[in-house]
Protein backbone atom coordinates (compact mmCIF):
# COMPACT_ATOMS: atom_id res chain seq x y z
CA UNK A 1 0.00 0.00 0.00
CA UNK A 2 3.11 2.10 0.51
CA UNK A 3 4.19 2.12 -2.62
CA UNK A 4 0.97 3.35 -4.06
CA UNK A 5 0.62 6.11 -1.46
CA UNK A 6 4.08 7.34 -2.46
CA UNK A 7 3.17 6.91 -6.59
CA UNK A 8 -0.13 9.55 -5.44
CA UNK A 9 1.87 12.22 -3.59
CA UNK A 10 4.67 11.80 -6.62
CA UNK A 11 1.91 12.64 -8.87
CA UNK A 12 0.52 15.34 -7.28
CA UNK A 13 4.01 17.19 -6.93
CA UNK A 14 4.51 16.29 -10.31
CA UNK A 15 1.03 18.49 -11.09
CA UNK A 16 2.24 21.04 -8.78
CA UNK A 17 6.00 21.45 -10.78
CA UNK A 18 4.10 21.95 -13.79
CA UNK A 19 2.02 24.18 -12.65
CA UNK A 20 5.07 26.35 -11.41
CA UNK A 21 3.86 27.03 -8.06
CA UNK A 22 7.52 26.43 -7.22
CA UNK A 23 8.80 28.65 -9.88
CA UNK A 24 10.51 31.69 -7.55
CA UNK A 25 13.19 29.95 -5.74
CA UNK A 26 12.86 26.36 -7.34
CA UNK A 27 12.83 24.94 -3.34
CA UNK A 28 10.42 22.66 -2.46
CA UNK A 29 9.05 22.48 1.55
CA UNK A 30 10.85 20.54 4.25
CA UNK A 31 9.69 16.73 3.70
CA UNK A 32 8.17 17.22 7.43
CA UNK A 33 5.83 19.91 6.17
CA UNK A 34 4.78 17.71 3.18
CA UNK A 35 4.14 14.78 5.21
CA UNK A 36 1.90 17.02 7.38
CA UNK A 37 0.19 18.88 4.37
CA UNK A 38 -0.59 15.20 2.65
CA UNK A 39 -0.57 13.46 6.10
CA UNK A 40 1.49 10.36 4.99
CA UNK A 41 4.71 9.37 7.04
CA UNK A 42 8.18 11.05 6.32
CA UNK A 43 9.15 7.77 4.94
CA UNK A 44 6.65 8.17 2.15
CA UNK A 45 6.94 11.07 1.43
CA UNK A 46 10.92 10.29 0.83
CA UNK A 47 9.72 7.68 -1.57
CA UNK A 48 7.80 10.33 -4.03
CA UNK A 49 10.30 12.49 -3.77
CA UNK A 50 13.00 9.52 -4.77
CA UNK A 51 10.46 8.73 -7.80
CA UNK A 52 10.88 12.54 -8.84
CA UNK A 53 14.16 12.91 -8.38
CA UNK A 54 14.86 9.70 -10.51
CA UNK A 55 12.58 10.81 -13.55
CA UNK A 56 15.10 13.88 -13.50
CA UNK A 57 12.55 16.25 -12.05
CA UNK A 58 14.30 16.96 -9.15
CA UNK A 59 17.91 17.51 -7.30
CA UNK A 60 18.11 16.39 -3.56
CA UNK A 61 21.09 18.24 -1.82
CA UNK A 62 21.93 16.62 1.67
CA UNK A 63 21.80 19.25 4.08
CA UNK A 64 20.08 22.10 1.70
CA UNK A 65 16.57 20.84 0.51
CA UNK A 66 14.92 19.34 -2.41
CA UNK A 67 15.11 21.52 -5.54
CA UNK A 68 13.73 21.89 -8.84
CA UNK A 69 15.87 20.33 -11.36
CA UNK A 70 17.03 22.94 -13.97
CA UNK A 71 14.90 23.18 -17.34
CA UNK A 72 16.43 21.68 -20.28
CA UNK A 73 15.84 20.89 -23.55
CA UNK A 74 13.93 17.69 -23.55
CA UNK A 75 15.58 14.50 -25.48
CA UNK A 76 13.53 11.09 -26.07
CA UNK A 77 15.64 8.98 -23.75
CA UNK A 78 14.95 11.46 -21.10
CA UNK A 79 11.27 11.37 -21.57
CA UNK A 80 11.16 7.89 -22.03
CA UNK A 81 13.01 7.57 -19.02
CA UNK A 82 10.46 9.70 -17.30
CA UNK A 83 7.50 8.01 -18.68
CA UNK A 84 8.20 4.74 -16.90
CA UNK A 85 7.48 6.45 -13.24
CA UNK A 86 4.50 7.42 -14.44
CA UNK A 87 1.29 6.80 -12.38
CA UNK A 88 -1.37 4.12 -13.14
CA UNK A 89 -3.84 7.03 -13.01
CA UNK A 90 -1.36 9.28 -15.77
CA UNK A 91 -1.48 6.07 -17.51
CA UNK A 92 -5.33 5.77 -17.81
CA UNK A 93 -5.73 9.22 -18.28
CA UNK A 94 -3.49 9.22 -21.14
CA UNK A 95 -4.94 6.03 -22.99
CA UNK A 96 -8.29 7.67 -22.54
CA UNK A 97 -7.01 10.70 -24.66
CA UNK A 98 -5.36 8.45 -27.52
CA UNK A 99 -7.28 5.00 -27.78
CA UNK A 100 -10.32 6.06 -28.80
CA UNK A 101 -9.27 8.15 -31.98
CA UNK A 102 -6.95 5.06 -32.42
CA UNK A 103 -10.06 2.86 -32.59
CA UNK A 104 -11.83 5.35 -35.12
CA UNK A 105 -8.88 5.68 -37.51
CA UNK A 106 -8.58 1.24 -37.12
CA UNK A 107 -12.42 1.71 -38.37
CA UNK A 108 -11.49 3.87 -41.44
CA UNK A 109 -7.78 2.75 -42.04
CA UNK A 110 -7.31 -1.11 -41.30
CA UNK A 111 -7.00 -3.67 -43.76
CA UNK A 112 -9.62 -6.71 -43.72
CA UNK A 113 -6.61 -9.04 -42.48
CA UNK A 114 -5.72 -6.29 -39.85
CA UNK A 115 -9.18 -6.13 -38.93
CA UNK A 116 -9.15 -10.50 -38.52
CA UNK A 117 -6.08 -9.96 -36.63
CA UNK A 118 -7.70 -8.02 -34.01
CA UNK A 119 -10.26 -10.40 -33.90
CA UNK A 120 -8.12 -12.88 -33.35
CA UNK A 121 -6.34 -11.69 -30.45
CA UNK A 122 -9.70 -10.98 -28.68
CA UNK A 123 -10.91 -14.60 -29.14
CA UNK A 124 -7.49 -15.27 -27.70
CA UNK A 125 -8.14 -13.58 -24.88
CA UNK A 126 -11.25 -15.39 -24.54
CA UNK A 127 -10.09 -18.46 -24.12
CA UNK A 128 -7.35 -17.93 -21.72
CA UNK A 129 -7.30 -19.93 -18.80
CA UNK A 130 -5.22 -18.05 -16.64
CA UNK A 131 -4.37 -14.39 -15.85
CA UNK A 132 -1.13 -14.53 -17.47
CA UNK A 133 -2.41 -15.61 -20.78
CA UNK A 134 -5.17 -13.30 -20.50
CA UNK A 135 -2.92 -10.12 -19.67
CA UNK A 136 -1.14 -11.57 -22.70
CA UNK A 137 -3.49 -11.41 -25.26
CA UNK A 138 -5.45 -8.18 -23.83
CA UNK A 139 -2.08 -6.41 -24.39
CA UNK A 140 -2.30 -7.98 -27.79
CA UNK A 141 -5.55 -6.75 -28.51
CA UNK A 142 -5.02 -2.92 -27.80
CA UNK A 143 -1.69 -3.24 -29.69
CA UNK A 144 -3.35 -4.21 -32.85
CA UNK A 145 -5.82 -2.32 -32.76
CA UNK A 146 -3.18 0.93 -32.84
CA UNK A 147 -0.92 -0.99 -35.24
CA UNK A 148 -3.90 -0.98 -38.09
CA UNK A 149 -5.15 3.07 -37.45
CA UNK A 150 -2.37 4.05 -40.00
CA UNK A 151 -1.08 6.28 -38.00
CA UNK A 152 2.69 5.03 -36.99
CA UNK A 153 3.60 7.10 -34.47
CA UNK A 154 0.25 6.58 -32.35
CA UNK A 155 1.39 2.72 -32.39
CA UNK A 156 4.84 3.71 -31.56
CA UNK A 157 2.61 5.82 -28.45
CA UNK A 158 1.09 2.64 -27.40
CA UNK A 159 4.14 0.64 -27.09
CA UNK A 160 5.47 3.40 -24.96
CA UNK A 161 2.68 2.76 -23.02
CA UNK A 162 2.78 -0.59 -23.16
CA UNK A 163 6.80 -0.15 -21.47
CA UNK A 164 5.19 1.85 -18.82
CA UNK A 165 2.66 -0.89 -17.46
CA UNK A 166 4.90 -3.36 -17.27
CA UNK A 167 6.46 -1.92 -14.43
CA UNK A 168 6.71 -3.90 -10.73
CA UNK A 169 3.75 -1.14 -9.82
CA UNK A 170 1.70 -2.37 -12.44
CA UNK A 171 1.74 -5.68 -11.53
CA UNK A 172 1.18 -5.33 -8.17
CA UNK A 173 -1.88 -3.24 -9.50
CA UNK A 174 -3.48 -5.81 -11.36
CA UNK A 175 -2.77 -9.08 -8.83
CA UNK A 176 -4.77 -7.22 -6.60
CA UNK A 177 -7.81 -5.84 -8.49
CA UNK A 178 -8.08 -8.37 -11.33
CA UNK A 179 -10.89 -11.10 -11.57
CA UNK A 180 -12.68 -13.50 -13.26
CA UNK A 181 -15.68 -10.80 -13.53
CA UNK A 182 -13.60 -8.10 -14.70
CA UNK A 183 -11.76 -10.71 -17.30
CA UNK A 184 -15.15 -11.62 -18.75
CA UNK A 185 -16.17 -8.14 -18.42
CA UNK A 186 -13.09 -6.84 -20.51
CA UNK A 187 -13.83 -9.54 -23.09
CA UNK A 188 -17.09 -8.54 -23.25
CA UNK A 189 -16.27 -4.66 -24.00
CA UNK A 190 -13.42 -6.24 -26.65
CA UNK A 191 -16.39 -7.89 -28.22
CA UNK A 192 -18.11 -4.85 -28.57
CA UNK A 193 -14.89 -2.72 -30.00
CA UNK A 194 -14.18 -5.65 -32.87
CA UNK A 195 -18.08 -5.78 -33.76
CA UNK A 196 -18.08 -1.73 -34.89
CA UNK A 197 -14.55 -2.29 -36.00
CA UNK A 198 -15.62 -4.81 -38.79
CA UNK A 199 -18.57 -2.70 -39.30
CA UNK A 200 -16.29 -0.07 -40.23
CA UNK A 201 -17.74 2.60 -37.68
CA UNK A 202 -15.91 4.96 -36.12
CA UNK A 203 -17.50 6.77 -33.90
CA UNK A 204 -18.72 3.25 -32.84
CA UNK A 205 -15.34 2.22 -32.33
CA UNK A 206 -14.71 5.27 -30.79
CA UNK A 207 -17.33 5.03 -27.84
CA UNK A 208 -16.89 1.43 -27.24
CA UNK A 209 -13.47 1.82 -26.43
CA UNK A 210 -14.13 4.52 -24.43
CA UNK A 211 -16.50 3.00 -22.24
CA UNK A 212 -13.83 -0.23 -22.49
CA UNK A 213 -10.93 2.37 -21.17
CA UNK A 214 -13.38 3.77 -18.10
CA UNK A 215 -14.22 0.90 -16.96
CA UNK A 216 -10.41 -0.74 -17.13
CA UNK A 217 -9.84 3.00 -15.26
CA UNK A 218 -12.66 2.64 -12.61
CA UNK A 219 -11.51 -1.02 -11.86
CA UNK A 220 -7.79 -0.45 -11.21
CA UNK A 221 -7.78 2.91 -9.63
CA UNK A 222 -10.69 2.37 -6.93
CA UNK A 223 -9.62 2.49 -3.53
Amino acid sequence: MRKLMADEVATNLRQRIASGRWGEDLRLPAERDLAAEFGVSRNTIRLALQRLEEAGALVRQVGRGTFLAAEESPTLAAIVKRMEGASPADVMETRLLVEPSAAAFAATNASFTELQRVRDAHERAVESKDVGTFEKWDAEFHRRVFACCGNSLLKDINDLIGIVRTQPLWFDLKARTFSEESRQRYCEEHGAIVDYLLSRDPNGARNSMLEHLQSVKQNLLRR
